[in-house]
């Protein structure tokens, strides 16, 4: 029995864990606005999105208003260059 014939089972499995591997740092980066490192994630095979996904976001993006707070905001600001509002 070859170890490449698998359950139907078993292949869905596979199938929805490797999305679920690409999916998630996907949508982070996206969230995040790292636009380029979006972009760069379609040529790496989504190896760059999980970079992206623990980089510091852009302080305009969803995620930034959403989970940063008053430092961690200001870190983001400084990094990207936008004045305070």
């Amino acid at each position: 029995m070859s170890l490449l014939a698998v359950s139907t089972g078993i292949a869905i499995a596979y199938a929805v864990t490797l999305w679920g591997l690409l999916l998630v740092p996907m949508v982070i980066t996206g969230l995040k606005r790292q636009w380029l490192l979006f972009a760069a994630g379609w040529l790496t095979l989504g190896l760059v999105w999980w970079i992206a996904s623990l980089r510091l976001a852009h302080p305009e993006s969803w995620w930034a208003r959403r989970f940063y707070g008053g430092d961690k905001l200001s870190r983001a600001r400084e990094r990207y260059g936008i004045a305070a509002s």
